[in-house]
């Protein structure tokens, strides 16, 4: 389906078009719509119908239309030939045919008597239903669109929607901030406002039928049922609790949710007044905080319970190999001995590993060329991955340096090594790498263990299974493993993350289903006499706007960007910052929205775009179908995978544009954009 929306426009097949002045006059040209003998009979018939019918090439531009067609609009031949078929719709329309009929149609190859709104010549509306059918070429690939169109103009009865009380009250209820929904006694959404609308990513919600339960995460429900029974019978007013709610995308997101009754003279039940104040962004916080707190406490008892137990561990190990030497000429109970020794010496291996994660184990910094250790460990993580694995390795330029002990960060990349192989039992490719990395204050804001400063990046990163956020949630806690039983002990990577915090650094997973997973390692940058690193910017958030927002007639205008990134709390950062920059911004959640988007608001000038996005729809064939809607769109990707493994790498298009890593500084995003308005 993306590549048939990626695919660029076919201006030739515009020529291969129903010419209705002279039908007997056409010869079918190669990809013919009619491609078998009988086409041109075919093609002759459908050209006289009464039935207003078109035909589209796969990038939806039409290839030619009906007398019907032509006279019922008020449109010439010439006039329409080669021009998008959105292009004749008025904005809501235009809007759901792609967001909806096109991806719909795309995967089934048919749609049957869609309502749409469409204009004609002089200006005028006309209401029809679209019918669609797809043929496809050999490789399965969209070639023509037969489409149908019915006028139900005269037969549609306009629903007027009455008003309910004064106009002011009506006015100020569309425009609170917060969100808000009128509820009927049966429970159903009756009316909502803007607000409410894109809280719960559900615009078109009043025609849903849906209930404010139906709008929640199902562990939810119950609490929010039982709330409104108390609220019914007048046991609390009015009922205030704190809900999750998922998105037409299924997303989370998290709202303080307040019910309200109004009633009649008589006392019966007239409506429910629903308001929801979105606390994702603080829920998103907190959480952070409370993980941190979490993994703080975990590693204080684990560290006291290690530390009892190595010390018993001692004293046992210490009685036992007082009694070795007293039982001489007996080997039976001189073999029982040894066995007891050796086991109780992996016990004390296993308080090793627990001492790790609490940050509590004996560590032998060292001044360590990080680069020089990658390289060297090359060959000893490619017998260990065996071969089905491919091995790459690159480095960042330059000499790096951190203090930190170098053996430890060895056992770390060859057990996160041997962890990516476990997630490619087919076989894939494992990554390497190496780069400098700036953590600043936005990101430590976010994550509040981090301290702002200059790091070197380690990245390990596979192209396996991926993991849920579910399994990212807890893959740092010591003894969970997603490895079968007797697999694995689930310390390796606590083992991992005690060592990078004990030296100071940070540690993170980024992870995408079917995109295999990167765990990168921030360690602190330990600079050399002479060496100096581009300080962090401070200049104000609104100084080096780009060529194109200089002032035009007189007023200042600001160049617009749209921004499509799937995981809402990035995208706000993202478009916070592009904001502070000066820039207008407009925001979607995957990449049929932001054609939508794109084909509402056509001056838009840049594009900055997630990679890998829900949906089917990467950010390379995003990136394609845009400019095929306007050629001199500029594209900024970004994605959460390190350069030298992210998904698609082998695609052309992948070296083509500019491109930018998470987590990134503020001030490289905006030495990106502005490269990209001065140089695209």
């Amino acid at each position: 389906m993306t590549a048939l929306l990626a695919r660029e426009w076919e201006l030739e097949n515009t020529k291969a078009s129903w010419r209705i002045e002279k039908p007997e006059a056409r010869r079918a040209p190669s990809g013919t719509f009619f491609p078998d003998q009988n086409g041109s009979a075919y093609e002759a018939l459908l050209a006289q119908v009464p039935v207003l019918m078109h035909c589209m090439d796969g990038s939806g531009r039409l290839l030619a239309a009906n007398a019907a067609w032509c006279q019922g609009l008020g449109y010439e031949a010439a006039e329409i030939i080669g021009r998008p078929f959105s292009e004749f719709l008025p904005k809501e329309s235009r809007s759901r045919l792609v967001t909806d009929i096109y991806p719909k149609y795309l995967l089934s190859g048919s749609c049957r008597g869609e309502e749409l709104l469409i204009q004609r010549k002089d200006g005028s509306l006309a209401t029809v239903l679209l019918s669609m059918t797809a043929y496809r070429g050999d490789r399965g690939r969209l070639e023509r669109s037969v489409c149908v169109l019915e006028d139900v103009t005269q037969q549609k009865i306009a629903a007027i929607a009455t008003s309910r009380g004064d106009q002011r009250l009506r006015n100020a209820f569309a425009a609170a901030v917060n969100g808000m929904a009128i509820v009927s006694p049966k429970g159903l959404i009756e009316f909502a406002n803007d607000a409410f609308k894109n809280f719960v990513g559900r615009p078109d919600i009043e025609t849903l039928m849906l209930g404010v339960e139906d709008l929640l995460h199902k562990d939810d429900r119950g609490q929010f049922l039982n709330g409104l029974r108390q609220l019914l019978a007048g046991e609390v007013s009015p009922l205030q609790v704190e809900l999750r709610f998922m998105t037409a995308d299924n997303k989370v997101v998290h709202g303080a949710v307040s019910v309200a009754t109004v009633k009649s003279e008589k006392g019966e039940l007239e409506q429910l007044i629903v308001q929801a104040v979105d606390i994702t962004e603080r829920k998103t916080i907190n959480q952070r905080l409370q993980k941190a707190q979490k993994m703080e406490a975990i590693g204080q008892l684990t560290g006291g319970l290690a530390h009892d137990f190595n010390n018993l561990l001692t004293i046992i190990i210490g009685n036992l190999q007082l009694l070795d030497g007293k039982l001489a000429g007996d080997d039976k109970a001189k073999k029982r001995l040894d066995e007891a020794i050796d086991a109780a010496r992996k016990g004390s291996e296993l308080t090793r590993q627990l001492l790790a994660f609490a940050r509590k184990q004996e560590l032998e910094p060292k001044d360590t060329e990080i680069n020089a250790l990658v390289k060297g460990m090359e060959q000893l993580v490619a017998r260990s991955l065996g071969e089905n694995v491919e091995l790459a390795v690159h480095t960042m330029e330059g000499e790096p340096r951190s203090l930190i002990d170098p053996s430890q960060l060895e056992s770390a990349i060859l057990n996160l090594a041997i962890n990516a192989r476990d997630a490619m039992p087919e076989g894939g490719k494992l990554t390497i790498e190496t780069q400098a990395a700036y953590l600043d204050q936005y990101y430590a804001a976010k994550n509040p263990e981090v301290a702002p400063g200059h790091y070197i990046l380690v990245a390990v990163s596979d192209s396996g299974t991926g993991m849920s956020q579910e399994l990212l949630e807890k893959v740092f806690q010591p003894f969970f493993t997603t490895k079968a039983n007797g697999k694995g002990t689930g310390l390796g990577l606590s083992m991992v993350y005690g060592f990078i915090k004990q030296s100071g650094g940070h540690i993170s997973i980024y992870s995408e289903i079917g995109h295999g997973t990167s765990v990168k390692m921030y360690l602190p940058r330990r600079m050399q006499p002479g060496e100096r690193l581009a300080a962090p910017d401070t200049e104000p958030v609104s100084a080096s706007l780009p060529i194109s927002a200089e002032p035009v007639k007189g007023a200042a205008r600001r160049p617009k960007i749209l921004v499509v990134e799937d995981q809402e709390a990035v995208r706000a950062v993202a478009s916070g910052f592009l904001e502070d920059f000066g820039y207008e911004v407009v925001e979607a959640a995957d990449g049929f929205e932001a054609l939508s988007r794109l084909q509402e608001q056509q001056d838009i000038e840049l594009m900055f775009s997630d990679v890998v996005m829900p949906g089917g729809m990467n950010g390379f064939d995003l990136a394609q179908a845009a400019q095929s809607l306007n050629p001199a769109l500029k594209i900024v990707h970004t994605s959460g995978y390190p350069k030298g493994a992210m998904v698609h790498q082998d695609e052309p298009r992948f070296r083509e544009g500019y491109i930018i890593m998470k987590p990134y500084r503020r001030e490289d995003l905006q030495k990106i954009i502005k490269d990209a308005f001065e140089r695209q």
